[in-house]
């Protein structure tokens, strides 16, 4: 949160009372983005699964299948072959 504080030219404590004031954590953005990251990436088919839990900051690959199942009720490589089975 600092790092993100910092680069929108504001302080932590700003930064906390204006999410806060919309209704929202940074811990709730900070999972939208990894969320929307991983979907992106498995639907471009061209990382693995670990490579992409990496990618959007999961260090441990099973905490990175328990949050996609959280976000999506699938399996990430469920999600990708239906991803590109539409495709």
């Amino acid at each position: 949160m600092a790092q993100t504080a910092k680069r929108l030219g504001m302080s932590q404590r700003t930064l906390q009372r204006r999410l806060q004031d919309a209704g929202r954590s940074f811990q709730d953005l900070f999972d939208d983005v990894r969320r929307e990251l991983a979907l992106r990436h498995l639907a471009a088919g061209n990382l693995t699964i670990c490579e992409i839990a990496n990618r959007v900051g999961f260090t441990d690959l099973r905490a990175f299948y328990r949050a996609f199942k959280r976000w999506t009720g699938t399996a990430p490589g469920q999600y990708r072959a239906h991803a590109h089975a539409m495709a």
